[in-house]
């Protein structure tokens, strides 16, 4: 056995020899006349051998306080066979292999000769690192010409070996390899195996240094207009406001703000629009609403549902309605959280706390107030608003979440069982939420959803004093039954 593959043995050892004694040679630019030919596993084991070497000789550069990036793996192995891959393009395939290989041995050799000089300089003088201003931009950009004028006239050489031609077709071919080879290169994401503490992908990245100027460019443009969006609200809201009806003296008058929270889902707008019609169909607030939307296609005309738009609406509505008879009905559709009602403002992530929404309306002094809230975990609103005339009802309770809220839906599962299926005229607050909460028991069994277990108290001192509005149909005027 041992003599069946000695002589293959001993033919690629005489191979890589020849093949170094090429790459010799063309390090210092020199020629080698009739180079013999070295076959494709001299090729692979040299590519084993300049992934082994790039990857070490990132590890003394990383210092020892480097964290390990599995992705680095991947980049070097990529880096190789993108190498490959363009070079192939520039050599005949006769002499394709042997031109390959010789270029991984000018690789190993440039890297080896780098990497020494930048660290192995300020280890034997210290003195002289100092002085000798490597990390300048002048200096860096001189010996990047140096290194790429050295890899080019090595590579000239390397193709003129095994293709002989005229010396400034060979020159300007490896020049074209070389322009190539850094193309591909610097389109492929750089990552290093062994990262430094102080790493900064946008120095080592192409791809992370423009993204970095597009996001700054970005953060700069969507921060403009966040400015011009915020000074636009005072008179956004300023104009919901100036809309509103006077208010009817001798009798009830019922006011409504309504907020959309989340602004990448249409079906919240829907919903608030959708759910502000069936509150219009059995109370009269038709030109007594105000609406909050934080939605792309009414930024230019609709005031945010931002905690500062919520206050200011609330304190407007207050200075126009007799807070000891007049209702104001607020509803609240959104995505919700167990610690408040979520606001997805344009550059921005807020909230409103129940015990926001009671402190402002406690403050605005409206006494008469019917709260509902679709959301997740939007039980949290009871406790803090409960009271004899205040009616609050819920999607869900403050453990659990609620459905529906899928892009394409017009309704949540709540907005749906409640204001499309059971508020009408005849049916009143109590009435139309237990119907509601039926229905919603129903859907989530048939879809094996958890309960999300909707909520409510009715405050007795309101229900009475909207009694009225329930006992008889509403007449096509949206006259006021109640006087």
């Amino acid at each position: 056995m041992r003599r069946l593959f000695a002589p293959a043995f001993a033919w690629r050892v005489q191979g890589v020899r020849s093949l170094l004694r090429l790459a010799g040679r063309a390090a210092i630019w020199r020629t080698t006349h009739d180079p013999p030919l070295v076959r494709l596993p001299v090729l692979l084991g040299l590519c084993l051998v300049t992934a082994a070497t790039r990857i070490a000789l990132q590890f003394p550069a990383a210092g020892p306080s480097y964290g390990f990036n599995l992705y680095g793996l991947n980049a070097v192995v990529a880096w190789i066979a993108l190498e490959l891959a363009v070079a192939a393009l520039f050599v005949r395939p006769d002499g394709r292999v042997t031109a390959l290989s010789a270029m991984f041995v000018l690789s190993i050799i440039a890297d080896i000769v780098t990497s020494g000089i930048r660290l192995g300089l300020p280890l034997l003088a210290p003195d002289a690192a100092e002085r000798v201003p490597w990390t300048s931009p002048i200096a860096g950009t001189a010996i990047f010409a140096l290194a790429v004028g050295w890899w080019i006239g090595a590579m000239a050489c390397v193709l003129g070996s095994l293709e002989p031609r005229s010396r400034f077709r060979v020159l300007s071919r490896a020049g074209t390899m070389w322009v190539a080879l850094f193309a591909a290169n610097a389109l492929l994401p750089h990552a290093p195996v062994f990262v430094p503490p102080d790493f900064d992908a946008r120095n080592a990245n192409w791809w992370e240094v423009a993204y970095a100027y597009y996001r700054e460019k970005n953060a700069a443009s969507a921060s403009a207009e966040a400015t011009q969006l915020e000074k636009a609200q005072p008179k956004l809201l300023n104009a919901e406001v100036a809309r509103l009806a006077p208010p009817r003296k001798g009798t009830t008058n019922v006011y409504a703000l309504g907020i959309a929270g989340w602004a990448e889902q249409d079906v919240f707008i829907k919903e608030l629009d959708g759910g502000l019609q069936a509150i219009g169909g059995v109370l009269p607030i038709k030109d007594r609403t105000v609406r909050l939307i934080n939605n792309p296609a009414t930024l230019a005309n609709v005031p945010l549902a931002t905690p500062q738009n919520f206050a200011a609406a609330v304190h407007a509505i207050g200075q126009i309605m007799d807070k000891d008879q007049d209702v104001l009905v607020l509803f609240m559709t959104s995505h919700g959280e167990k610690s408040g009602f979520a606001l997805q403002a344009p550059g921005r992530m807020l909230e409103l706390t129940p015990w926001e929404v009671a402190s402002v309306l406690n403050n605005a002094g409206i006494k008469n107030r019917v709260v509902i809230v679709s959301a997740c975990f939007s039980g949290i609103f009871v406790p803090p608003l409960a009271n004899d005339s205040t009616i609050v009802m819920t999607a869900a309770d403050a453990t659990h979440t609620s459905f529906g809220c899928a892009p394409e839906r017009e309704w949540t599962y709540f907005g749906d069982a409640f204001f499309r299926q059971s508020l009408h005229p005849g049916a009143d607050f109590p009435s139309a939420f237990q119907h509601a909460r039926v229905l919603i028991e129903g859907w989530e069994l048939m879809d094996h959803d958890p309960p999300s277990n909707p909520q409510a108290h009715f405050g007795p001192a309101l229900v009475a004093k909207l009694a009225p509005f329930f006992a008889a149909p509403r007449s096509p005027g949206g006259a006021d039954p109640a006087r």
